[in-house]
């Protein structure tokens, strides 16, 4: 119970946290400790939440790789320590979920965060005109992505409540998110929100997905000269300003990957683009090769896989659902730098926990370890 408290509260606690913080505060010190109690409260009552962290053990060696070749390197330990923080807060995270005696009460927190941010972003948008304005402006933690999460524990979660009320309130947030991504004028956001739901589409009828496709292909033949205009006003294709920004950031994360194929230039690197120093990119790819090569990379792609085995063991209804967000989020992390973010880090990590706890059939195993049987309900649609 303990643990679900403590993760839910530090949610919760996200809503008064900076997106981008310049320092330890009061506020961010309690949050970092409300994870930490939450992930190890986790970690040391569920044999389930401990077999799950054995999977990311690649992870560890991976970051043991890169802290040498940094250090040989010269690079900066406290930015090395850095770079190795967001690792340490999913694995807290994903402890947290897995452990959660009440998983569906971090889903209500997680959901609540999205709304109550979505609605203030909406709230200080000073006009609905897209094609000038984005509630990002104004709003900056939109720019994290949780809205993207949001939706998923939307969904969710409507595959559990019954009561009409709590369901209309579910089918409410969802359609506000909506509405809350399309307002951020991010394609990354926007794109894996799209994409999201054509793979959920996709694995619970095949034809509907593939017909799906088609039409939009076909459509996109027929109309291209409307929905050519559509994006450049509202997409923002014909402002090249950031995406040649980031072109140049990939191209030199590449350059230095040439250069050290095998290793990366490990943990505390930084680069000079445009003449400022960076130590992270917009796009988690390109990250992960500049700072550990192809061996940290592939160490870090196992646990990936074997996330996505434990969710296709999953009820198919589920696994829609599960499959849809993870294609949302993670096709954002590609376009954005949010896979260094405090507060998303350790929220995907307890929503990827949370899910599994809910969500694994009959003694799943989970690294070798049986999971404790549960069962799943078929919710309503």
């Amino acid at each position: 119970m303990f643990t679900t408290v403590f993760a839910a509260a530090a949610m919760v606690l996200t809503l008064a946290l900076p997106p981008f913080p310049q320092g330890l505060t009061i506020l961010i010190t309690m949050y970092l400790l409300l994870v930490t109690l939450a992930g190890f409260g986790g970690f040391l009552r569920s044999s389930a939440a401990r077999a799950q962290v054995t999977l990311l053990l690649p992870w560890v060696l991976a970051l043991i790789v890169g802290l040498a070749v940094g250090t040989i390197g010269g690079n900066s330990l406290g930015q090395s320590l850095e770079d190795a923080l967001s690792y340490l807060l999913f694995a807290l995270g994903l402890c947290a979920g897995r452990a959660a005696s009440r998983p569906r009460w971090l889903f209500a927190a997680i959901l609540l965060v999205a709304v109550v941010d979505g609605l203030a972003s909406l709230y200080l948008m000073p006009t609905w005109d897209l094609s000038r304005y984005r509630s990002v402006y104004n709003y900056f933690k939109m720019a994290i992505g949780h809205p993207l999460v949001g939706l998923f524990c939307a969904t969710f979660l409507l595959h559990f409540v019954q009561s009409r009320s709590l369901r209309r309130v579910c089918s409410l947030s969802r359609a506000v998110l909506v509405v809350v991504v399309i307002a951020t004028v991010s394609r990354g956001m926007v794109l894996g929100m799209a994409l999201g739901w054509l793979t959920s589409l996709s694995i619970r009828s095949p034809r509907k997905g593939a017909l799906v496709v088609g039409l939009g292909v076909l459509a996109a033949v027929v109309f291209a000269t409307v929905l050519s205009d559509f994006a450049v006003t509202y997409l923002r294709l014909g402002q090249q300003g950031t995406v040649d920004a980031r072109v140049r950031e990939i191209e030199e994360c590449l350059h230095i990957f040439a250069e050290n194929p095998i290793f990366g230039a490990g943990l505390g690197a930084e680069l000079e683009v445009d003449g400022h120093h960076a130590s992270y990119v917009h796009n988690m790819v390109a990250y992960h090769l500049w700072k550990f090569g192809l061996f940290g990379s592939a160490l870090f792609a196992l646990p990936v896989f074997s996330l996505a085995r434990q969710a296709m063991r999953t009820p198919v209804h589920l696994r829609a659902t599960i499959f849809s967000g993870a294609v949302a989020v993670m096709l954002y992390v590609v376009t954005a730098a949010s896979y260094k973010s405090y507060i998303l880090v350790p929220m995907v990590g307890i929503v990827v926990g949370a899910a599994l706890q809910v969500s694994l059939p009959a003694r799943a195993q989970v690294g070798g370890s049986p999971a404790l049987q549960q069962h799943v309900p078929r919710a309503r649609s």
